[in-house]
């Protein structure tokens, strides 16, 4: 009796090894975090001819997912406060003159690293709508032509921010009628939870 070889196998020398798909769970990463800043707001237009450069202050509250990346949507708070420019207090003899704004809005930031690769920074753009109430103090308490003093209305902001490190340094414009600015800030970002 003859065996061939290629027919008759008596064992089979190779495994037969069938792939079972194996279920991944993809991760959503992300997290809340507080984002505090400081910096000094520039009064534009209109308003630079009776307010002189004033202080901002504020915070963020950011909510990252891994789903919105490269999104991440904050509510914000800001605050800025002028003293009195020193030409208008004098001509309109005021012995105080000062403007204080609360913002209370939305903003949405774009991390552009996604876009534009850079070993050293992060560039971030932020578009914020924000809620502004104007209030001003004024001694003595006496009317002054075109200026009101309690005023509400609806501000756009855009900004472009740079990550050194663990703060950024933000460039900030905006939109809000008479009381339009620019300001420059620095700011901090702190996890409260982590996802």
């Amino acid at each position: 009796m003859k065996y061939n070889l290629s027919q008759d196998k008596l064992i089979s020398d190779t495994n037969k090894v069938e792939k079972e798909k194996t279920k991944t769970q993809s991760i959503n990463i992300g997290g809340i975090f507080i984002s505090p800043s400081v910096g000094l707001a520039f009064p534009l237009g209109v308003f630079s001819s009776n307010v002189g450069t004033g202080t901002a202050y504020g915070a963020k509250l950011e909510f990252a997912f891994m789903k919105l990346y490269p999104f991440v949507v904050s509510a914000v708070y800001e605050g800025q406060k002028y003293k009195g420019n020193a030409g208008f207090m004098n001509n309109n003899l005021l012995t105080e003159f000062s403007t204080n704004v609360a913002y209370f809005g939305g903003s949405l930031d774009i991390i552009l690293n996604k876009f534009l690769k850079s070993d050293f920074t992060t560039p971030i753009l932020s578009l914020e709508i924000k809620y502004a109430k104007v209030s001003r103090d004024v001694a003595p308490d006496t009317p002054l032509p075109g200026i009101s003093f309690d005023q509400s209305l609806l501000t756009y902001s855009g900004s472009l921010a740079f990550t050194i490190y663990v703060f950024d340094l933000a460039t900030k414009y905006t939109l809000a009628g008479e009381y339009s600015n620019l300001n420059f800030q620095i700011r901090f970002h702190f996890p409260v939870v982590k996802f």
